[in-house]
């Protein structure tokens, strides 16, 4: 990896060089303490814990949020994934599965809206659908009908919300067809360069579900085998991307890092340690959390 654009003794890390201090002391705790349990050999993510004055969105849209981060958190060809189409598939099938096609190797899977529906009336074979795929991705055009076909299975606790992603850039000159069974004029253009630009940032940025009337938001930034420099950089850009209007209406959620009360940085399955808080305690600011015993 690259090195970011935070580097050791910044004064340019979004939440000052107090939070940046505690940050890396705190990195560094999780990372000797995955060491001691797992050996030396470990790729656990690590999460940063933002607390808000403010809820993130009023009403839940279900609608993961991808944040660009500098450092990439994963590879397309690592992932299985589903893709979720409009009926019918064929025009969307044809372009992207085709031979030389961008993403020719990309979906493990092409389902219609139909045909996920007619699996996940069944509840063993909507888990097993859930079991199989890392990533499902839906058409934006039917991604507001998953939340009740997938159900608790999917949305519940946010475990595998489909991201949304288009067949096509959208345009005016769009070529439209008229449908078998009707005579109202359909859009099945697909661009599979485009679709798999989508699924690269998907796969290799931060994303998140934020709270509906909630005030705490849970988002990866890294691994505990990178360089500490590389997850603080991450943690830059998703506060910058959480705080800054400039990424509005899809980001920008917090509107000001004065919205932001406290942050912590976790793994799945240790405490959570300090990295910023409003009024922060200069007494803990010299603590050293490099040997921080859980």
């Amino acid at each position: 990896m690259s090195e970011g654009k935070v580097s050791t003794g910044s004064s340019k890390f979004i939440l000052g060089r107090s939070a940046e201090k505690t940050g890396k002391k705190s990195i560094q705790g999780l990372v000797n303490h995955i060491a001691k349990e797992k050996g030396s050999s470990h790729h656990e993510p690590i999460y940063i814990v933002i607390n808000s004055k403010i809820s993130y969105i009023k009403k839940k849209d279900y609608t993961p949020r991808v944040i660009p981060v500098t450092h990439k958190l994963d590879k397309l060809e690592n992932k299985s994934i589903l893709l979720i189409t409009k009926d019918p598939s064929t025009p969307y099938r044809k372009a992207l599965t085709e031979k030389d096609s961008p993403t020719e190797d990309v979906f493990n899977r092409i389902y219609t809206l139909t045909k996920v529906k007619l699996i996940a009336a069944n509840p063993k074979n909507c888990v097993r659908l859930y079991k199989e795929y890392d990533i499902v991705v839906a058409d934006h055009r039917v991604h507001k009908f998953l939340p009740n076909i997938l159900g608790a299975t999917f949305y519940e606790k946010n475990h595998k919300v489909p991201f949304m992603v288009q067949m096509a850039r959208p345009s005016a000159d769009a070529n439209l067809v008229k449908g078998k069974k009707s005579t109202k004029l359909k859009d099945e253009n697909c661009d599979p360069k485009y679709v798999r630009n989508q699924l690269k940032s998907i796969v290799g940025n931060v994303s998140f579900n934020p709270p509906a009337n909630g005030t705490c938001a849970t988002i990866k930034v890294g691994f505990s085998d990178w360089d500490t420099r590389h997850i603080m950089t991450n943690i830059h850009d998703v506060v910058d991307y959480l705080t800054n209007a400039k990424f509005a209406p899809v980001g920008g959620l917090l509107r000001s890092l004065d919205n932001i009360i406290s942050a912590h940085l976790k793994t799945s399955e240790s405490a959570s340690l300090p990295f910023m808080e409003i009024k922060e305690n200069k007494e803990s600011d010299k603590e050293d959390y490099s040997d921080f015993d859980f």
